[in-house]
């Protein structure tokens, strides 16, 4: 009987004495440390990692005693949102597993982590709880310890701007691409020459250069071009000057070749206008004649063409005469060196000058059937005369997406160009940008369906698979559109550069080493700024977006984003509100937009959400 009241009293006095030692343990709560090792959490493809830290002090962990502490995430309603994984401490003789806290010395410990993330996270708190026991006695250990405010979602400002553009290689970006039309004008010319005697514009044909045959057959070449018909795309006319004159001279000297070029062509041209309307019955008052775009060159002193002339001419000084004249200072210089040979170097004066001084008429014809005014005049009076190729080239030309998409559906409704896949794609590109201005799903359903049709007929198509990834995209299906976009990158028909899309891609992942990598070449870019700042390169992201033209709302929320980071209040301030003044979603955005957390108390920011 004695034995079990020892056994009892034991018993009880271990538990005062465990009850008490807990009590020290609440007491002494507020000496323990629990942090964050990096307060300020970020998104990163969904998941947010985190590593807390913490240290307890000595002569504070008793030897049997456990300590457990739940971090959570709670919302800004002060909901659980999410729950980490809990951390287990223990003293040196207790039983449970866990970090091992010596009492004499106290200890430390580090717990690495991750979680899902959702919106509601951004403006809500991190929060450690602890529960401590000993024995069969337990006790939450208050306060709760605030470890950090909100988490960052600036990967999600990743920007998709598409826009309607051509796989050539030139666009930075995200692009609806439209196939190439393979519409290719062909030019051919004929060309002619005037002479003229020195310090002459006079029209002189018996003049030996004029009446020699080349230039003869030239002439009547160019006539025999003119009289054929056809596409006239320019008449280009050049008058030039022998270098010997005064400069001022010379000038004004090939401004009427020039002129004396030009009546000439036009003498010829409406000769041929007479005759055209002649044969074809036509009265000339009614026949509407076709405007000439004309090249007009007043070239001044042919200096080129001299040294070109003495370097294949056959006088034994050429190198002496090309040294002297080119190591002049002045044309003045080099025009009184040219009169002095003269006297010198009959060759000069015979040979080379006369046939500088003359008027240069080129004839270019469009090979083409019909030009590009023609072209867009008949895809709408009458179609069938152009070929495929024509009438999307008249697409490419047409001004309005609505007179675009009008041309392709009239060359889809015909069954003789159901195996050519580029009206279906290209309507396709017009729908996806028409889902993207209005959001109306009906298109992007039609362009799905187009886009399904181009490809059974040219599968593995580079432009067809990125039209496909930005379709998919819209969707929401990231994972898809990041298939497509490689399978578009690595096509074995019309492949794409996809460094820009997989950069942007890499962004919403997080994978910001990546994402830097892949946008490396792309310059005064939206994504490629916000790649440089989530990589914290904060200057080289500053710059990127100072040299951005026409900066919209977005770029202006970003660089309000970098001010916060960089701790610079003022460019926080300046350019939040300007994003707001320009779209005022980023007014709600930026309350609960963790970036701000350090400011969203300042008068300045309740201002600006207000």
């Amino acid at each position: 009987m004695k034995s079990r009241n020892v056994i009892a009293v034991l018993c009880l006095s271990a538990l005062i004495l465990a009850g008490c030692g807990l009590q020290k343990m609440v007491k002494r709560y507020p000496e323990v440390s629990i942090t964050l090792d990096n307060p300020d959490l970020e998104n990163k493809g969904g998941k947010v990692d985190y590593t807390i830290k913490g240290s307890i002090p000595a002569k504070y962990m008793k030897k049997k005693a456990v300590m457990t502490i739940q971090p959570t995430v709670k919302s800004a309603d002060g909901e659980v949102i999410a729950t980490l994984e809990p951390i287990t401490l223990v003293g040196e003789k207790a039983k449970a597993t866990g970090t091992t806290i010596p009492y004499k010395t106290g200890g430390s410990f580090t717990k690495s982590g991750s979680f899902e993330y959702n919106d509601a996270q951004q403006d809500g708190e991190i929060i450690a709880a602890t529960k401590a026991a000993l024995g069969k006695k337990s006790q939450n250990l208050t306060p709760d310890k605030k470890l950090g405010e909100g988490v960052s979602n600036s990967s999600s400002l990743a920007d998709i701007t598409p826009r309607l553009g051509n796989n050539d290689g030139k666009n930075k970006g995200t692009f609806f691409l439209f196939a190439n039309h393979d519409y290719k004008a062909e030019y051919e010319s004929e060309n002619a020459v005037i002479y003229f005697e020195v310090n002459s514009s006079a029209m002189n044909w018996n003049m030996k250069l004029n009446k020699s045959n080349e230039a003869k057959q030239a002439i009547k070449n160019l006539v025999a071009f003119l009289n054929q018909g056809g596409n006239i795309e320019k008449v280009i006319i050049s008058g030039w000057a022998s270098p010997e004159g005064e400069e001022s001279n010379n000038q004004g000297l090939s401004e009427r070749r020039f002129d004396q070029g030009k009546k000439w062509f036009n003498e010829q041209y409406n000769k041929y206008i007479k005759q055209y309307c002649k044969d074809n019955k036509i009265k000339e008052k009614d026949f509407q004649k076709p405007e000439l775009v004309f090249e007009n060159n007043a070239k001044g002193e042919d200096w080129d063409g001299f040294e070109a002339a003495v370097e294949k001419s056959n006088i034994p000084e050429k190198n002496k005469i090309l040294n002297v004249v080119r190591s002049q200072k002045s044309n003045e210089a080099r025009e009184q060196k040219i009169r002095e040979m003269t006297d010198i170097y009959n060759e000069i004066a015979d040979n080379i000058l006369p046939p500088l001084r003359r008027a240069e008429i080129s004839l270019v014809y469009n090979k083409n059937k019909y030009n590009d005014e023609e072209i867009v005049r008949l895809v709408k009076a009458n179609p069938s005369e152009l070929s495929l190729n024509e009438r999307l080239y008249a697409a490419a030309l047409a001004q309005s997406n609505a007179t675009k998409a009008d041309i392709y559906s009239d060359i889809i409704n015909e069954s003789k160009y159901e195996n050519d896949w580029r009206a279906y794609n290209n309507l396709a590109a017009l729908r996806l940008n028409d889902y993207y201005t209005t959001g109306k799903q009906s298109y992007i359903e039609e362009a799905n369906n187009l886009l399904m049709k181009a490809a059974a007929i040219s599968p593995d198509n580079g432009i067809i698979l990125n039209n496909q990834a930005i379709a998919a995209f819209f969707a929401g299906n990231v994972v898809e559109a990041k298939e497509l976009f490689k399978k578009s990158h690595n096509a074995s028909v019309e492949p794409v550069d996809q460094s820009y899309n997989n950069g942007m891609l890499k962004i919403l992942d997080g994978d910001f080493d990546g994402a830097n990598q892949a946008l490396s070449n792309t310059d005064c870019d939206y994504n490629t700024a916000l790649a440089q700042m989530l990589k914290k390169n904060y200057s080289a992201a500053k710059a990127t977006l100072e040299c951005i033209t026409n900066p919209d709302a977005k770029v202006a929320y970003l660089k309000a984003v970098l001010a916060a980071r960089t701790a610079d209040e003022i460019n926080i301030y300046k350019n939040l509100g300007i994003a707001i003044e320009k779209d005022s979603k980023y007014k709600n955005k930026a309350k609960r937009d963790a970036e701000f957390k350090k400011y969203r108390k300042t008068a300045e920011f309740q201002n600006l959400v207000k």
